[in-house]
Protein backbone atom coordinates (compact mmCIF):
# COMPACT_ATOMS: atom_id res chain seq x y z
CA UNK A 1 0.00 0.00 0.00
CA UNK A 2 1.08 3.41 -1.08
CA UNK A 3 1.92 6.27 1.83
CA UNK A 4 0.27 10.06 1.22
CA UNK A 5 2.60 12.83 2.53
CA UNK A 6 2.07 15.55 0.37
CA UNK A 7 0.27 17.96 2.88
CA UNK A 8 -0.72 20.97 1.41
CA UNK A 9 -3.13 23.37 3.25
CA UNK A 10 -6.37 23.11 1.00
CA UNK A 11 -7.40 27.45 0.83
CA UNK A 12 -11.10 26.28 1.33
CA UNK A 13 -12.94 24.47 3.64
CA UNK A 14 -13.56 21.22 1.88
CA UNK A 15 -16.25 19.98 4.17
CA UNK A 16 -18.75 22.47 3.84
CA UNK A 17 -22.08 21.51 2.35
CA UNK A 18 -21.36 23.67 -0.51
CA UNK A 19 -18.32 21.70 -1.62
CA UNK A 20 -19.29 18.61 -0.58
CA UNK A 21 -22.48 19.05 -2.99
CA UNK A 22 -20.03 19.87 -6.33
CA UNK A 23 -18.75 16.40 -5.53
CA UNK A 24 -22.23 14.95 -5.54
CA UNK A 25 -23.73 17.26 -8.35
CA UNK A 26 -20.07 15.57 -10.46
CA UNK A 27 -21.00 11.83 -9.71
CA UNK A 28 -24.69 12.03 -9.87
CA UNK A 29 -25.85 14.70 -11.91
CA UNK A 30 -22.84 15.71 -14.76
CA UNK A 31 -22.51 10.96 -14.95
CA UNK A 32 -25.47 9.46 -13.52
CA UNK A 33 -26.39 6.09 -12.65
CA UNK A 34 -23.34 3.92 -12.44
CA UNK A 35 -24.22 0.39 -12.41
CA UNK A 36 -21.36 -1.89 -11.14
CA UNK A 37 -19.02 -3.06 -13.86
CA UNK A 38 -20.43 -0.08 -16.46
CA UNK A 39 -18.37 2.20 -17.81
CA UNK A 40 -20.57 5.16 -16.04
CA UNK A 41 -18.96 3.50 -13.02
CA UNK A 42 -15.37 3.85 -14.43
CA UNK A 43 -15.81 7.34 -14.82
CA UNK A 44 -17.19 7.82 -11.34
CA UNK A 45 -13.70 6.17 -10.44
CA UNK A 46 -11.86 8.52 -12.94
CA UNK A 47 -13.28 11.51 -11.18
CA UNK A 48 -12.42 10.44 -7.99
CA UNK A 49 -8.91 9.65 -9.22
CA UNK A 50 -8.69 13.07 -10.79
CA UNK A 51 -10.61 14.97 -7.71
CA UNK A 52 -7.52 13.34 -5.07
CA UNK A 53 -4.77 14.12 -7.56
CA UNK A 54 -5.85 17.71 -7.21
CA UNK A 55 -5.33 17.46 -4.10
CA UNK A 56 -2.06 16.38 -4.40
CA UNK A 57 -3.07 12.69 -3.41
CA UNK A 58 -0.92 10.98 -6.25
CA UNK A 59 -1.44 7.46 -5.55
CA UNK A 60 -4.51 5.93 -5.44
CA UNK A 61 -4.70 1.65 -5.54
CA UNK A 62 -6.63 0.34 -8.33
CA UNK A 63 -7.86 -2.69 -7.15
CA UNK A 64 -9.99 -4.43 -10.09
CA UNK A 65 -12.79 -7.70 -9.99
CA UNK A 66 -15.09 -9.16 -11.75
CA UNK A 67 -18.91 -9.10 -10.78
CA UNK A 68 -22.32 -9.07 -11.68
CA UNK A 69 -23.93 -5.62 -12.52
CA UNK A 70 -27.52 -6.42 -10.59
CA UNK A 71 -28.64 -7.88 -7.54
CA UNK A 72 -31.32 -9.51 -9.50
CA UNK A 73 -28.69 -12.73 -10.13
CA UNK A 74 -28.00 -13.34 -6.33
CA UNK A 75 -31.80 -13.83 -5.71
CA UNK A 76 -32.86 -15.84 -9.26
CA UNK A 77 -29.61 -18.19 -9.60
CA UNK A 78 -31.52 -19.94 -6.07
CA UNK A 79 -34.67 -19.82 -7.65
CA UNK A 80 -33.16 -21.49 -10.69
CA UNK A 81 -31.91 -24.31 -8.73
CA UNK A 82 -35.00 -24.71 -6.53
CA UNK A 83 -36.98 -25.14 -9.70
CA UNK A 84 -34.48 -27.25 -11.43
CA UNK A 85 -34.59 -29.47 -8.12
CA UNK A 86 -38.94 -29.46 -8.15
CA UNK A 87 -38.58 -30.91 -12.09
CA UNK A 88 -35.99 -33.38 -10.78
CA UNK A 89 -39.30 -34.83 -8.69
CA UNK A 90 -40.18 -36.80 -11.79
CA UNK A 91 -37.27 -39.33 -12.06
CA UNK A 92 -38.25 -41.04 -8.85
CA UNK A 93 -36.51 -41.17 -5.58
CA UNK A 94 -32.96 -40.59 -6.72
CA UNK A 95 -34.20 -37.47 -8.28
CA UNK A 96 -36.28 -36.30 -4.98
CA UNK A 97 -32.99 -36.89 -2.93
CA UNK A 98 -31.18 -35.10 -5.40
CA UNK A 99 -34.19 -31.79 -5.86
CA UNK A 100 -34.65 -31.97 -2.27
CA UNK A 101 -30.69 -31.30 -2.04
CA UNK A 102 -31.11 -28.26 -4.76
CA UNK A 103 -33.90 -26.93 -3.06
CA UNK A 104 -32.16 -26.61 0.82
CA UNK A 105 -28.61 -24.93 -0.95
CA UNK A 106 -31.34 -22.81 -2.75
CA UNK A 107 -32.43 -21.44 0.54
CA UNK A 108 -28.79 -21.35 1.78
CA UNK A 109 -27.65 -19.23 -1.01
CA UNK A 110 -31.04 -16.64 -0.37
CA UNK A 111 -30.05 -16.53 3.50
CA UNK A 112 -26.54 -15.85 2.57
CA UNK A 113 -27.67 -13.00 -0.24
CA UNK A 114 -29.73 -11.53 2.23
CA UNK A 115 -27.10 -12.03 5.18
CA UNK A 116 -24.27 -9.82 2.91
CA UNK A 117 -22.03 -12.78 2.61
CA UNK A 118 -19.73 -13.51 -0.36
CA UNK A 119 -22.27 -15.55 -2.94
CA UNK A 120 -20.54 -18.99 -4.40
CA UNK A 121 -22.28 -18.37 -7.94
CA UNK A 122 -21.28 -15.34 -8.25
CA UNK A 123 -19.34 -16.61 -11.52
CA UNK A 124 -22.33 -18.16 -13.41
CA UNK A 125 -23.25 -14.68 -14.07
CA UNK A 126 -22.65 -12.68 -16.64
CA UNK A 127 -19.32 -10.68 -15.57
CA UNK A 128 -18.40 -6.95 -15.65
CA UNK A 129 -15.38 -5.36 -14.37
CA UNK A 130 -15.35 -2.85 -11.23
CA UNK A 131 -12.34 -2.00 -9.00
CA UNK A 132 -11.94 -0.75 -5.59
CA UNK A 133 -9.59 2.79 -5.18
CA UNK A 134 -7.42 2.70 -1.95
CA UNK A 135 -5.77 5.47 -0.67
CA UNK A 136 -3.75 5.49 3.01
CA UNK A 137 -2.96 8.79 4.88
CA UNK A 138 -0.51 7.74 7.39
CA UNK A 139 -0.14 9.36 11.16
CA UNK A 140 2.17 11.94 11.49
CA UNK A 141 3.15 10.45 14.39
CA UNK A 142 3.96 6.87 15.62
CA UNK A 143 0.49 4.91 14.83
CA UNK A 144 -1.87 3.78 17.38
CA UNK A 145 -5.09 2.74 15.33
CA UNK A 146 -6.32 2.23 12.04
CA UNK A 147 -9.54 3.31 10.22
CA UNK A 148 -11.08 2.55 7.22
CA UNK A 149 -13.42 4.87 5.86
CA UNK A 150 -16.21 2.99 3.00
CA UNK A 151 -18.22 4.60 0.41
CA UNK A 152 -19.23 2.13 -2.59
CA UNK A 153 -19.92 4.31 -5.75
CA UNK A 154 -22.41 2.22 -8.13
CA UNK A 155 -25.93 2.76 -8.10
CA UNK A 156 -29.11 0.60 -7.66
CA UNK A 157 -32.40 0.43 -9.96
CA UNK A 158 -35.41 2.31 -9.07
CA UNK A 159 -37.33 -0.79 -7.34
CA UNK A 160 -40.68 -1.48 -6.59
CA UNK A 161 -39.59 -4.01 -3.91
CA UNK A 162 -38.73 -0.05 -2.54
CA UNK A 163 -41.98 1.86 -2.67
CA UNK A 164 -43.07 3.33 0.54
CA UNK A 165 -45.81 0.78 0.53
CA UNK A 166 -43.55 -2.66 0.67
CA UNK A 167 -40.21 -1.60 1.81
CA UNK A 168 -41.49 -1.94 5.47
CA UNK A 169 -41.86 -5.67 4.38
CA UNK A 170 -38.44 -6.65 2.48
CA UNK A 171 -37.30 -8.88 4.92
CA UNK A 172 -40.39 -10.76 5.68
CA UNK A 173 -40.62 -11.59 1.68
CA UNK A 174 -37.47 -12.51 1.47
CA UNK A 175 -37.81 -14.89 4.55
CA UNK A 176 -40.88 -16.13 2.67
CA UNK A 177 -38.73 -17.14 -0.45
CA UNK A 178 -36.32 -18.76 1.57
CA UNK A 179 -39.29 -20.65 3.40
CA UNK A 180 -40.40 -21.38 -0.04
CA UNK A 181 -37.52 -23.13 -1.33
CA UNK A 182 -36.65 -25.12 1.32
CA UNK A 183 -40.66 -26.26 2.04
CA UNK A 184 -39.95 -27.40 -1.65
CA UNK A 185 -36.98 -29.35 -0.86
CA UNK A 186 -38.96 -31.02 1.86
CA UNK A 187 -42.03 -31.63 -0.53
CA UNK A 188 -39.27 -33.62 -2.66
CA UNK A 189 -37.69 -35.60 0.07
CA UNK A 190 -41.63 -36.99 1.07
CA UNK A 191 -42.70 -37.25 -2.35
CA UNK A 192 -45.78 -35.53 -2.17
CA UNK A 193 -46.46 -34.28 -5.74
CA UNK A 194 -49.70 -32.02 -4.62
CA UNK A 195 -47.65 -29.90 -2.47
CA UNK A 196 -44.63 -29.73 -4.54
CA UNK A 197 -46.46 -28.57 -7.61
CA UNK A 198 -48.19 -26.05 -5.68
CA UNK A 199 -45.06 -24.96 -4.24
CA UNK A 200 -43.57 -24.92 -8.18
CA UNK A 201 -46.65 -22.37 -8.94
CA UNK A 202 -45.35 -20.14 -5.66
CA UNK A 203 -42.11 -20.26 -7.19
CA UNK A 204 -42.61 -19.48 -10.68
CA UNK A 205 -44.47 -16.47 -8.99
CA UNK A 206 -41.09 -15.32 -6.81
CA UNK A 207 -39.25 -15.65 -9.70
CA UNK A 208 -41.77 -13.18 -11.93
CA UNK A 209 -41.74 -11.39 -8.88
CA UNK A 210 -38.30 -10.68 -9.09
CA UNK A 211 -38.31 -10.20 -12.99
CA UNK A 212 -40.63 -7.43 -12.43
CA UNK A 213 -38.26 -5.77 -9.90
CA UNK A 214 -35.13 -6.04 -12.46
CA UNK A 215 -37.46 -3.65 -15.00
CA UNK A 216 -36.86 -0.60 -13.29
CA UNK A 217 -33.54 1.68 -14.44
CA UNK A 218 -30.85 2.49 -12.80
CA UNK A 219 -30.77 5.92 -10.49
CA UNK A 220 -28.56 8.94 -10.67
CA UNK A 221 -28.43 7.71 -6.85
CA UNK A 222 -27.23 11.33 -5.77
CA UNK A 223 -27.56 9.83 -2.09
CA UNK A 224 -27.02 6.54 -2.72
CA UNK A 225 -24.13 6.93 -2.54
CA UNK A 226 -23.06 9.76 -4.13
CA UNK A 227 -23.28 11.61 -0.68
CA UNK A 228 -21.17 9.07 0.87
CA UNK A 229 -18.42 9.34 -1.42
CA UNK A 230 -18.45 13.25 -1.63
CA UNK A 231 -17.93 13.20 1.98
CA UNK A 232 -14.77 10.98 1.67
CA UNK A 233 -13.48 13.31 -0.72
CA UNK A 234 -13.89 15.88 1.84
CA UNK A 235 -12.54 13.91 4.61
CA UNK A 236 -9.35 12.74 2.17
CA UNK A 237 -8.79 16.43 1.06
CA UNK A 238 -8.26 17.43 5.01
CA UNK A 239 -6.65 14.48 6.16
CA UNK A 240 -3.83 14.82 3.96
CA UNK A 241 -3.28 18.38 4.44
CA UNK A 242 -3.40 17.11 8.42
CA UNK A 243 -2.78 14.12 9.07
CA UNK A 244 -4.20 12.88 12.20
CA UNK A 245 -1.19 12.18 14.90
CA UNK A 246 -1.78 8.30 15.81
CA UNK A 247 -4.23 6.86 13.32
CA UNK A 248 -3.43 5.46 10.24
CA UNK A 249 -6.81 6.22 7.76
CA UNK A 250 -7.48 4.04 4.50
CA UNK A 251 -10.09 5.71 2.39
CA UNK A 252 -11.91 2.85 -0.01
CA UNK A 253 -13.73 3.91 -2.70
CA UNK A 254 -15.71 0.54 -3.31
CA UNK A 255 -17.45 -0.91 -6.88
CA UNK A 256 -20.44 -3.19 -6.80
CA UNK A 257 -21.45 -2.87 -3.68
CA UNK A 258 -25.25 -2.82 -5.03
CA UNK A 259 -25.25 -6.26 -6.11
CA UNK A 260 -23.44 -7.92 -3.35
CA UNK A 261 -21.15 -6.22 -1.21
CA UNK A 262 -18.49 -7.95 -3.81
CA UNK A 263 -15.98 -4.27 -3.78
CA UNK A 264 -15.65 -4.70 0.57
CA UNK A 265 -15.58 -8.89 0.05
CA UNK A 266 -12.32 -8.28 -2.53
CA UNK A 267 -10.68 -5.74 -0.35
CA UNK A 268 -10.76 -8.23 2.93
CA UNK A 269 -9.72 -11.01 0.17
CA UNK A 270 -6.49 -9.18 -0.01
CA UNK A 271 -6.07 -6.86 2.99
CA UNK A 272 -7.88 -8.49 5.94
CA UNK A 273 -4.51 -9.69 7.49
CA UNK A 274 -3.24 -5.79 7.28
CA UNK A 275 -6.49 -4.38 8.10
CA UNK A 276 -7.18 -7.46 11.14
CA UNK A 277 -7.80 -4.57 14.48
CA UNK A 278 -8.72 -1.57 12.27
CA UNK A 279 -12.01 0.42 12.70
CA UNK A 280 -14.32 0.46 9.52
CA UNK A 281 -16.48 3.34 9.40
CA UNK A 282 -19.12 3.10 6.69
CA UNK A 283 -20.69 5.72 5.21
CA UNK A 284 -24.39 5.42 3.55
CA UNK A 285 -27.27 7.96 2.35
CA UNK A 286 -25.68 10.85 4.51
CA UNK A 287 -27.27 13.18 2.23
CA UNK A 288 -30.19 14.10 3.83
CA UNK A 289 -32.27 13.04 6.76
CA UNK A 290 -30.76 13.01 10.90
CA UNK A 291 -27.32 11.15 10.88
CA UNK A 292 -27.21 8.33 12.79
CA UNK A 293 -25.58 4.77 13.20
CA UNK A 294 -27.06 1.86 12.63
CA UNK A 295 -27.25 0.08 16.02
CA UNK A 296 -28.75 -3.17 14.21
CA UNK A 297 -29.13 -3.90 10.99
CA UNK A 298 -32.37 -5.80 9.90
CA UNK A 299 -29.85 -7.55 6.83
CA UNK A 300 -33.02 -8.59 4.03
CA UNK A 301 -34.65 -11.31 5.63
CA UNK A 302 -35.79 -12.04 9.50
CA UNK A 303 -32.57 -14.54 9.51
CA UNK A 304 -29.64 -12.15 8.88
CA UNK A 305 -29.47 -9.54 11.32
CA UNK A 306 -26.14 -7.96 12.28
CA UNK A 307 -24.55 -5.14 14.51
CA UNK A 308 -21.60 -2.54 15.11
CA UNK A 309 -19.13 -4.23 17.63
CA UNK A 310 -18.98 -2.23 20.79
CA UNK A 311 -15.93 -0.89 20.78
CA UNK A 312 -17.26 0.94 17.22
CA UNK A 313 -20.29 1.80 19.03
CA UNK A 314 -18.89 3.06 22.50
CA UNK A 315 -16.15 4.87 19.70
CA UNK A 316 -19.32 6.57 17.96
CA UNK A 317 -21.49 7.52 21.13
CA UNK A 318 -18.19 8.72 23.20
CA UNK A 319 -18.07 11.22 19.76
CA UNK A 320 -21.64 12.27 20.39
CA UNK A 321 -21.49 12.84 23.49
CA UNK A 322 -18.76 15.41 23.31
CA UNK A 323 -20.94 17.35 20.43
CA UNK A 324 -23.84 17.28 20.89
CA UNK A 325 -25.30 19.80 18.12
CA UNK A 326 -25.01 17.07 15.83
CA UNK A 327 -27.83 14.72 17.60
CA UNK A 328 -26.77 11.86 16.76
CA UNK A 329 -28.06 8.57 17.96
CA UNK A 330 -28.22 4.96 17.54
CA UNK A 331 -31.49 3.21 15.40
CA UNK A 332 -32.68 -0.09 14.47
CA UNK A 333 -32.91 0.21 10.68
CA UNK A 334 -33.63 -2.58 8.11
CA UNK A 335 -30.68 -2.30 6.23
CA UNK A 336 -27.57 -4.52 3.95
CA UNK A 337 -25.03 -2.64 3.55
CA UNK A 338 -20.99 -2.87 3.16
CA UNK A 339 -20.69 -3.01 7.09
CA UNK A 340 -22.75 -6.75 6.64
CA UNK A 341 -19.46 -7.86 5.04
CA UNK A 342 -16.87 -6.31 7.86
CA UNK A 343 -18.68 -7.88 10.63
CA UNK A 344 -19.94 -11.70 9.06
CA UNK A 345 -15.64 -11.99 8.50
CA UNK A 346 -14.95 -10.60 12.03
CA UNK A 347 -13.81 -7.28 11.76
CA UNK A 348 -14.87 -3.97 13.90
CA UNK A 349 -17.41 -1.83 12.24
CA UNK A 350 -20.25 0.79 11.85
CA UNK A 351 -22.74 2.57 9.62
CA UNK A 352 -23.30 5.93 9.79
CA UNK A 353 -26.44 6.94 7.72
CA UNK A 354 -28.72 9.62 7.21
CA UNK A 355 -32.61 8.95 8.12
CA UNK A 356 -35.57 10.61 7.49
CA UNK A 357 -38.97 11.08 9.94
CA UNK A 358 -40.39 7.41 8.94
CA UNK A 359 -36.76 5.88 9.98
CA UNK A 360 -35.98 5.26 6.92
CA UNK A 361 -33.20 6.27 4.09
CA UNK A 362 -34.20 9.11 1.88
CA UNK A 363 -35.15 7.58 -2.19
CA UNK A 364 -33.62 4.56 -1.63
CA UNK A 365 -33.32 2.87 -5.11
CA UNK A 366 -36.28 5.03 -6.29
CA UNK A 367 -35.94 7.36 -9.03
CA UNK A 368 -36.05 10.53 -6.53
CA UNK A 369 -32.66 9.53 -5.29
CA UNK A 370 -31.36 13.02 -7.33
CA UNK A 371 -29.46 15.51 -6.78
CA UNK A 372 -32.19 18.12 -5.92
CA UNK A 373 -33.00 15.76 -3.32
CA UNK A 374 -29.77 16.43 -1.43
CA UNK A 375 -29.30 18.51 1.80
CA UNK A 376 -25.95 20.33 2.17
CA UNK A 377 -26.06 20.87 5.69
CA UNK A 378 -26.72 16.90 6.10
CA UNK A 379 -23.49 16.26 3.74
CA UNK A 380 -21.12 18.85 6.01
CA UNK A 381 -22.88 17.15 8.77
CA UNK A 382 -21.40 13.82 7.85
CA UNK A 383 -18.63 14.82 7.23
CA UNK A 384 -17.41 16.74 10.26
CA UNK A 385 -19.30 14.10 12.20
CA UNK A 386 -16.72 11.47 10.77
CA UNK A 387 -14.07 13.81 11.45
CA UNK A 388 -14.84 14.38 14.89
CA UNK A 389 -15.02 10.29 15.12
CA UNK A 390 -11.48 9.75 14.11
CA UNK A 391 -10.22 13.12 16.18
CA UNK A 392 -11.76 11.34 19.43
CA UNK A 393 -9.69 8.22 18.55
CA UNK A 394 -6.96 9.56 17.77
CA UNK A 395 -6.85 11.45 21.14
CA UNK A 396 -6.86 7.76 23.09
Amino acid sequence: MVDVRDNAVPTVDPLTGTALLDHASALAYNIGPRPAGHETENRARSYIRKTLHAMGIEEVKAQPFQTPDTWGYALGTPFALSLGGLILSRLGWPGRILGGLLGGAAAYLTWRAASGMRQPLDQVAPQKTSANLIVRIPSAGRPKHKVVLLAHTDTNRHRDSFSNQRKGMLAQTTTALMGLQAAGAVAQVIGNRWLTRAIGAAQVAGVAAILADERGPYVDGANDNASAVACLLGLANTLNANPLKHTDVWIVFTGAEEVGLVGVHTLLDEYGDQLMGAYFIDLEMVGRGQLSYVAEHSGFSTLSSYAPDPESVALVERTAIAHPSFRVSGKKVTMLDETAAVRRRGYKGICLVGLEVDGWPANWHRDTDAIGNLQPEALERAARFTLATLQTLDAD
